[in-house]
């Protein structure tokens, strides 16, 4: 399996308001790691555009930071800036769909054991990135979109002492039960939009009655958006992260 990863990272710790999150992106099916750096970029009031774009590059003197993970996973090395904003790591999924283009976590129609089997597989290999000492200064913030996010939830429910916040857009949930519990120190936030036809009504009342019986959960509804992201919930996101 390989991983895509794009990153833009301050390692240096000071100041008298360090930015202490970061940021681990996941995009939905079909898409890639750019789709997330332009959310993450949105919520932090980034509008850079070579951020948008979802590359990282050098810093203007030329320090950079290197990432990679080991073990069965291979990724892409990456550079990370150390002097922009915000810190994020946005990976891009191991399953590419020919011809058309874009990726995917796990395939379409497959069964909840083969999802969960692919997201545990991913979820090892991030968590194994982010045991790294570079990285334990930071509050790890989860987001992902459709399947990024039903991937993220996952990765709180196989590591439930690693991730601080998780965002949830609009994620798949099927296959998923509302009577197993969750025990984690994480925050959710989760969103979908009320004219969602790509995810069954059934799937996102389970997300709802799962993750806010876990006591810490804020859960976002938009009128009339469909299975996407709106202005509205990336001021919402602002809010709820306090940025």
């Amino acid at each position: 399996m390989h991983l895509g990863i794009t990153g833009n990272i301050d390692f240096e710790e000071g100041g008298s308001a360090p930015n202490d999150l970061l940021f681990l992106g996941f995009h939905g099916y079909g898409n890639d790691e750019s789709e997330m750096v332009r959310i993450i970029n949105a919520i932090c009031g980034t509008n850079d555009a070579d951020s948008a774009n979802g590359y990282g590059t050098s810093a203007p003197d030329g320090n950079t930071a290197t990432a990679s993970s080991t073990g069965s996973t291979a990724t892409t090395p990456v550079h990370f800036p150390i002097t922009r904003q915000p810190n994020y790591l946005s990976f891009r999924a191991p399953h590419a769909r020919p011809y058309i283009g874009g990726h995917y976590w796990y395939p379409d129609g497959c069964s909840v054991s083969e999802r969960r089997s692919a997201c545990t597989e991913v979820g090892n290999s991030v968590v194994k990135l982010l045991d790294s000492p570079a990285f334990q200064r930071f509050r790890k913030v989860l987001i992902g979109f459709s399947q990024g996010g039903y991937l993220s939830y996952r990765m709180v429910v196989e590591h439930p002492d690693v991730f601080d916040a998780a965002i949830l857009l609009s994620p798949s949930f099927k296959g998923e039960t509302a009577s197993e519990p969750i025990a984690c120190r994480t925050r959710f936030a989760l969103c979908y939009g009320t004219a969602d036809r790509t995810i069954p009504t059934a799937d996102q009342q389970c997300a709802r009655a799962k993750l806010t019986a876990t006591g810490n959960c804020a859960v976002f509804e938009y009128p009339g958006m469909a299975h996407a992201v709106c202005d509205q919930e990336i001021a919402d996101l602002q809010n709820w992260l306090k940025l």
